[in-house]
C-alpha cells in the first residue's frame, strides 16, 4: 500500500519564516515508512489547498494529522479540512489523529472520512492501516471512530498511555528545510505534569513521556553534522520538567563538543539555578517562560499558582545568566478585570522581558476553561478567540504597547509587522500580538 501523510494546510498559510517543520507529523511519516511506501505532504509549507493530483492518483491511504503537539491551524483550517474530506474522502481511505478530531469525530467522519484514531496513536496506528480494508479486525482496536456503510461505530474507549521512546527519530530527508524558518526545531517529549485549564496538554497526553536522551542528541547531531543547522529550538511543552534528564542531554552534548545554539520551553516551576548554567554552558541561549498573568488570583484560576515575587527572582537571574528570555501573557482569561490587567502590566515593566508576547485567550478542545464556558464548545473546532479586542480596557492595551515602545520594544500588531524587519541588533527587545519568529537575536 502507498500512503500519504499529510500536513493540511493552514487558513491563512503560515508565513514561512515563522513556520517550524510539522514534527508530530513527520514523526508519523516516519514510523509509516517503516511499514509502508510513505509519501510526505506539507500542504501548509507548499502553499497548496489541494493534494497534487500525481501524488493523489498514487496513493492507497491518506492520513492526516491536525492539532496533535503543535497547535498550530487555526479554526478555518479545520473547516476547509472538512472540505478537502469531502472532496477526497469518496475514493480514497482517510484515517484522522489529533486533538480536534478525537473530540469532534463525527464531524470529520460526516464529511467523509474512514477513520479518526482517538487520543494517543502509538500502539494503534499501524494495526490499523494493516487492517484498513478488514472493518471486523478494525473493530477489535480501541479508540477508534469508524464509518462502515454510512453509520458511525465507536469501538471501546480504552486509555492507553503509548511509547513514545518507542517512536523513531524523526526522517528529515522527508522535508526541505527551505521551506522553513531558520532556526531548526525538535521536540523529545510529550505531556506535563501541570494542570493549566487552558492548555489541553495534560488532559490529552497525561503523564510526562520522553525519549532517550542518547537519541535527543543522536537527533540534535544529525541536525548539525548532516542539516548545517547553527540554531535549534525546542518545541517540548517543557523542556525542563525532568532536571535529572535536562542534565544529562547537556552533558551528551557537552561531551560530544556540538557547538550549537540553543533554545527551549520551560516553567518558572522547574526553574533550577545550576541546571539553567549549565544549559547555558552547551549553548542554550533561549528560553520562554509561560507567566500569562501578574495576578496571582488569575494564576489560581488558570490552574497555574505561581508566586510572582518568586516570578520576578526566576527571571531576574536568567537573564544574569545571559539567557535571552520571551515570556507570554493571556490578557483576557475569564473574570480578569482591568486591576488584574494592571498586574500584569506592571509585572512585565519589573521584568522587562528581552521578548513579550501577548495573547487573547484561545478555547482549544479539551480543555478545562473550555468546558466551564459552555459557549465555546460550539464556536470553534481547535480554538476561538473570546472576542477580547472589544474589551473595555482595550485602551489600556493600546497605551501600554506605546509605553513599552519608550522602553525600546518593537511592536508587532499583524502579522505583515514581522515582514519589515529582517535583522536586529544582539540586544533588541519585542513585544507582539501576534505569533514571533524563533531565533531573533541568539549570539554567542
Amino acid at each position: 500500500m502507498n500512503v500519504l501523510v499529510i500536513n493540511p494546510p493552514n487558513i491563512p498559510f503560515t508565513n514561512s519564516s515563522l513556520l517550524a517543520p510539522p514534527l508530530d507529523v513527520l514523526e508519523v511519516a516516519t514510523l509509516i515508512k517503516k511499514h509502508f511506501k510513505t509519501t510526505f505532504l506539507d500542504m501548509d509549507a507548499l502553499n497548496v489547498k489541494e493534494i497534487p493530483n500525481n501524488i493523489y492518483q498514487n496513493i492507497d491511504i491518506a492520513v492526516v494529522l491536525i492539532d496533535y503537539q503543535i497547535p498550530l491551524h487555526t479554526t478555518e483550517a479545520a473547516e476547509y479540512l472538512l472540505e478537502l474530506i469531502k472532496k477526497y474522502g469518496a475514493e480514497k481511505k482517510f484515517v484522522l489523529i489529533g486533538k480536534t478530531p478525537t473530540y469532534f469525530p463525527e464531524r470529520f467522519i460526516n464529511a467523509g472520512a474512514s477513520i479518526i484514531i482517538c487520543g494517543i496513536y502509538d500502539e494503534i496506528l499501524i494495526p490499523v492501516l494493516e487492517n484498513i480494508f478488514n472493518i471486523k479486525t478494525l473493530k477489535q482496536i480501541p479508540n477508534l471512530v469508524i464509518c462502515e456503510n454510512n453509520r458511525i461505530f465507536k469501538t471501546e474507549r480504552k486509555f492507553t498511555q503509548g511509547n513514545y521512546k518507542s517512536l523513531p527519530i524523526p526522517d528529515y530527508s522527508m522535508i526541505d528545510f527551505h521551506n522553513y524558518m531558520d532556526t531548526a526545531s525538535m521536540i523529545t517529549s510529550r505531556g506535563c505534569d501541570g494542570k493549566c485549564k487552558y492548555c489541553s496538554t495534560p488532559y490529552f497526553f497525561h503523564q510526562f513521556q520522553s525519549r532517550s536522551v542518547k537519541d535527543v542528541v543522536d537527533e540534535l547531531e544529525i541536525l548539525v553534522t548532516q542539516y548545517h543547522k547553527k540554531k535549534v529550538i525546542f518545541l517540548d511543552d517543557n523542556m525542563t520538567i525532568s532536571k535529572e534528564r535536562m542534565r544529562d542531554i547537556c552533558i551528551e552534548i557537552k561531551k560530544r563538543k556540538l557547538s550549537i545554539l540553543l533554545g527551549c520551553l520551560s516553567s518558572i516551576a522547574h526553574y533550577d539555578k545550576e541546571l539553567f548554567k549549565l544549559m547555558y554552558e552547551v549553548g542554550f541561549r533561549w528560553i520562554h517562560f509561560g507567566i500569562e498573568s501578574g495576578s496571582e488570583e488569575i494564576l489560581k484560576k488558570m490552574g497555574k499558582p505561581m508566586s510572582i515575587t518568586y516570578i520576578r527572582q526566576v527571571i531576574k537571574e536568567v537573564k544574569e545568566i545571559g539567557f535571552r528570555v520571551r515570556t507570554s501573557f493571556i490578557l483576557d482569561y475569564p473574570g480578569c478585570t482591568l486591576e488584574d490587567f494592571n498586574q500584569t502590566k506592571n509585572l512585565i515593566l519589573d521584568l522587562l522581558p528581552h521578548e513579550i508576547r501577548l495573547h487573547y485567550l484561545a478555547y482549544r478542545p479539551g480543555t478545562p476553561v473550555t468546558y466551564e464556558n459552555p459557549k465555546e464548545q460550539v464556536s470553534g473546532y481547535i480554538h476561538s478567540t473570546s472576542g477580547s479586542k472589544n474589551l473595555y480596557y482595550q485602551k489600556e492595551i493600546l497605551l501600554f504597547l506605546h509605553q513599552l515602545e519608550k522602553q525600546n520594544y518593537l511592536v508587532f500588531i499583524e502579522d505583515q509587522d514581522w515582514r519589515i524587519y529582517n535583522d536586529f541588533n544582539q540586544n533588541q527587545k519585542f513585544v507582539s500580538m501576534v505569533p514571533m519568529k524563533y531565533g531573533m537575536c541568539w549570539y554567542e
